[in-house]
């Protein structure tokens, strides 16, 4: 029964870099482990919030992402398309628009700081269904 309900929440959602930055200041890194196997990020976001040389090798988030690598996604099909279309707009920088190619290619809802009502609003420009990182620790 266990085996079935961690299969059913495998990579049901995909995560920017200011979500995982919040949970793990809020909430801890702890919070993350927990859904590790339902959340997927980007390479560029990987690259945002651990591999950055500027990142200290004892940060806890850094931490997170170098020991599971399962959460990192490369580009499929065409989301590299979609993330070249969308990079092109104004206003959105590489690490959002690759995790918007992948949650708008995958149908993944896209998990990301509201408070930032300018991502908000980009994501919805394109179909993306979004929730609050908040929202996202409830559901999950």
């Amino acid at each position: 029964m266990k085996k079935k309900a961690f299969t059913q929440g495998f990579w049901r959602y995909v995560v920017d870099s200011s979500s995982l930055i919040n949970i793990e200041k809020n909430e801890s890194v702890r919070a993350l482990e927990l859904r590790k196997g339902a959340i997927l990020i980007s390479e560029r976001v990987a690259y945002e919030v651990a591999d950055d040389p500027k990142i200290l090798k004892t940060d806890p988030l850094r931490k997170f992402v170098s020991g599971n690598p399962q959460v990192i996604t490369q580009f499929q099909d065409n989301e590299e398309e979609e993330y070249l279309r969308i990079l092109r707009q104004q206003g959105i920088d590489p690490g959002e628009a690759s995790v918007m190619a992948i949650a708008l290619k995958r149908r993944l809802p896209l998990v990301i700081d509201e408070r930032d009502t300018k991502a908000t609003g980009k994501a919805n420009n394109h179909g993306i269904k979004t929730l609050s990182w908040q929202k996202f620790l409830r559901e999950s």
